[in-house]
This record gives structure tokens, C-alpha cells and sequence, in this order.
């Protein structure tokens, strides 16, 4: 007897969910690969040393480019643990109106996060790039953070040459529902293929991932795929599981 593939949830804020220890012992007595990204290295501390037992969940270590401004201080801590965490994120710019001000620092912050993920390698980092994928491919090209990491844009919003320019990296994308709801979404999972993307929910940041018995459903991102690549939603699974495992 097939025994199910394991589903895999490349992007999450585990920690934002209600009991969030719980969520995590769930999570890997299911043994669904689970990314669950922090916003800040302080918050990766408590998280790590809870989840520091856990084959399937792992905690990555993260400074988010929307709290930047507030917690620049607490850079010099993310750089020190990048040396302790395997997986780094959620890191990235975010070029919005509203963190313009503050994206001269995200720019500095983040080269420095490279260059430290570029010297000390094999890191797997999931990228945020709100409006700003063409500063955070130039970071990567100038740092040379892609060679001997795995780099993983969740939720990709660029154009279809920047994706274009990322898959030239080696780089990887995460995909949600809510992004596959749109053309330009489906267009990038389609362009990067099944070698190339890992499923996400991004919970709890999206509308159509509900929680499942307190737990974020990433089933919907697997019959979107599903839909988008004309495949079987088993075959999916499969193939995503098979990338997965490549990194956790």
C-alpha cells in the first residue's frame, strides 16, 4: 500500500496562530514540511528552542522588512544566528508607499544578511519582495548569496522577466491560492514549474487558506496547482514533497 505524500507549507507565521506550540507538534506529527518564518530574531530564539527536536517543522530565523524600522537594533542578532539556523526568513525589501522612507535601511539590512548567508552557505532563505524584486535580485547577484543557498521568493510578484531572471539564479518560488487566483499568478507558477515550486498558505495573510481545526489548509494551493499545471492534485504532492526534501 502508496503511503500519502507529505504535504509541504514552504511559508507560514506559525507563531501568529493561537497556540502556536501546539500548532507546531501538530504539524509534525502530520510530517508536513513546514516552514514557519519569524518576523524577528528574537522571536526565532523561543521558537527554535521549542522546535529544536522537530524533523518536519523548522523555524526560520527572521527580520521582515515591515518591522525593520523598528527593530533595526536587533540586526547584529539575526546575523549571529544565521550561523545557528539553517533556514533564514522571513527576510526581504518591501518597496510599498508606505515603508518608502525606510527602504535605504532595508537595502543596507539585507545586504548584510547575504553577505552573511553567502559566506557561511547551504541556508535556505524565503524571500518577501513586495515591489522590490528587482533590488533583491541585484543584493543576490552582488553578494553572491545564491551560490550554495537555496533561495525561495514566496508569494512572487514581479514581472515575468524578473522570474525569469531569478530561475537564472537557481532560484525557487513559493506559491499560495490567493496568488494563483490571478492570471499573472498562475503565469509565474506555469513559467517555474513543477522543479521549481514549493507550495505555501502564507497564514494567516490569506483569504483562502482557512484554518482547519486551528491548523492553516494547504490544500488549496494544491488543487490550484493542480488546475494550473493540469496534473493530478496526488502528482502535486508528490512532486512538491520530492523538492521539499531536497531542503528540510
Amino acid at each position: 500500500m502508496t503511503s500519502m505524500p507529505s504535504r509541504v507549507d514552504a511559508h507560514c507565521h506559525v507563531d501568529l496562530l493561537n497556540d502556536w506550540q501546539d500548532a507546531v507538534n501538530r504539524l509534525e506529527r502530520m510530517a508536513q514540511f513546514t516552514l514557519a518564518v519569524t518576523t524577528t530574531p528574537k522571536a526565532w530564539r523561543v521558537e527554535q528552542e521549542f522546535a529544536r527536536n522537530c524533523r518536519y517543522v523548522r523555524i526560520g530565523v527572521g527580520l521582515h522588512p515591515q518591522v525593520l524600522h523598528e527593530r533595526i537594533a536587533e540586526l547584529p542578532l539575526l546575523e549571529r544566528a544565521i550561523g545557528d539556523s539553517r533556514f533564514v526568513g522571513e527576510i526581504g525589501l518591501d518597496g510599498s508607499p508606505m515603508y518608502k522612507a525606510g527602504f535605504p535601511d532595508q537595502v543596507r539590512a539585507l545586504r548584510r544578511i547575504f553577505s552573511v548567508c553567502a559566506e557561511v552557505k547551504e541556508r535556505v532563505l524565503s524571500l518577501h519582495s513586495v515591489r522590490a524584486v528587482g533590488p533583491v535580485l541585484d543584493l543576490l547577484e552582488e553578494t553572491n548569496a545564491h551560490e550554495g543557498n537555496a533561495i525561495i521568493f514566496h508569494w512572487f510578484t514581479g514581472s515575468g522577466a524578473e522570474l525569469d531572471r531569478a530561475l537564472s539564479l537557481g532560484a525557487l518560488i513559493s506559491v499560495n491560492a490567493d496568488m494563483l487566483k490571478t492570471s499573472k499568478g498562475r503565469a509565474h507558477a506555469c513559467m517555474a514549474g513543477p522543479e521549481r515550486t514549493l507550495t505555501e498558505s502564507d497564514s494567516p495573510f490569506t483569504r483562502s487558506h482557512p484554518l482547519v481545526s486551528g491548523l492553516p489548509s494547504i490544500q488549496p494551493a494544491i488543487h490550484a496547482l493542480a488546475e494550473c499545471w493540469d496534473l493530478s492534485a496526488s502528482a502535486v504532492m508528490c512532486g512538491v514533497e520530492r523538492l521539499a526534501r531536497q531542503y528540510w
